[in-house]
């Protein structure tokens, strides 16, 4: 039996009568059980891609199937294997949050009691007990979209597509829902595919990644494997006292290429051979440089990320 969930042909999606380019030749094969990462600046066509998969908008050119169906053709069956979690993931904003929930694992078929049972759960684990009788409309943008992750997940369908699903949320709800991503993977076995523009974080999460711009899908492998495709200097990042940044750069300068990294903040990139080097003066200077702290940063998916064409969009913790 293939363990192919998704498999997408030479896919094409164009606008105004073929002028405007979203997706183009896309070749994609998502696998049982894996945590796809999809990255890419925006309007790079991610968030097409994913309606398309989930068969809310149709091909122009190519084929995309789910287990063998062909997603155009077969749209209720998707819709009752596929999770999808959109940027603007509630449509009927008159309901409350608990209907919102329910309502959405009745139709997924759950009986009634079960739904509710379950709607209950989602409601403690994710902590909106205190908003459960509230209007969608009528709650903050980052509580509308831990409700839409909630009506996402209930029901256990086998494939969950999540478009930025930690936009808008404060660190400790982030990490809830990056918590969450990996149990319903790890313990159900869901496919997951992710479009996010937390570089940081996803690296920590994803199986594979790929990498989309301007409507191409340029590059896709794991995420070792990619790390190796970039520059494999060192970065040595310092925080330096607010005020003395000019200073440190200056005194760096000396020694190796700086970056400015931040209003305080310097980077220096250099060999693995040159490291201990860098690492020894930096130390014995701290009080001249006004250095708070440093660390070594390895090569990571935000390199991946910039140097195929990302730069400028990555977002960090």
């Amino acid at each position: 039996m293939s363990n192919i969930v998704y498999e997408i042909i030479d896919l094409q999606k164009t606008y105004s009568k073929g002028k405007k380019v979203a997706n183009e030749g896309i070749n994609l094969h998502v696998f049982s059980g894996e945590i796809l990462g999809l990255l890419g600046p925006n309007g790079a066509g991610k968030s097409t891609l994913v309606k398309q998969m989930v068969g809310q908008l149709k091909p122009t050119k190519g084929t995309i199937s789910l287990y063998g169906l062909d997603v155009s053709k077969h749209s209720k069956q998707v819709s009752r294997l596929v999770g999808y979690y959109s940027q603007e993931p509630h449509a009927i904003s008159s309901l409350t949050v608990q209907e919102a929930i329910l309502i959405t694992g009745r139709l997924r078929g759950m009986s009634s009691s079960d739904a509710k049972r379950e709607t209950n759960y989602w409601l403690d684990r994710l902590e909106l007990g205190e908003i459960r009788t509230k209007q969608l409309k009528r709650i903050s943008g980052g509580q509308r979209r831990i409700v839409g992750l909630a009506t996402t997940i209930i029901g256990n369908q086998p494939v969950l597509i999540l478009d930025e699903p930690t936009n808008e949320l404060d660190p400790i709800k982030r990490k809830l829902v990056w918590d969450i991503i990996r149990e319903r993977n790890r313990d159900y076995g869901a496919t997951i595919l992710l479009v996010t523009h937390n570089v940081f974080e996803a690296e920590h999460v994803v199986d594979r990644v790929g990498v989309v711009k301007d409507g191409r899908l340029l590059v896709l492998d794991s995420v070792g494997p990619l790390k190796k495709l970039v520059d494999q200097r060192l970065k040595i990042d310092m925080s330096i006292q607010l005020g003395k940044r000019a200073a440190a750069e200056a005194m760096l300068n000396e020694w190796a290429a700086v970056e400015v990294i931040g209003e305080n903040q310097l980077r220096m990139l250099v060999t693995r051979e040159e490291l201990g080097h860098y690492l020894q003066k930096i130390s014995t200077n701290l009080e001249d440089l006004a250095c708070e702290e440093y660390r070594i940063v390895p090569p990571s998916l935000e390199d991946v990320y910039v140097h195929f064409g990302g730069k400028g969009e990555m977002k960090h913790a």
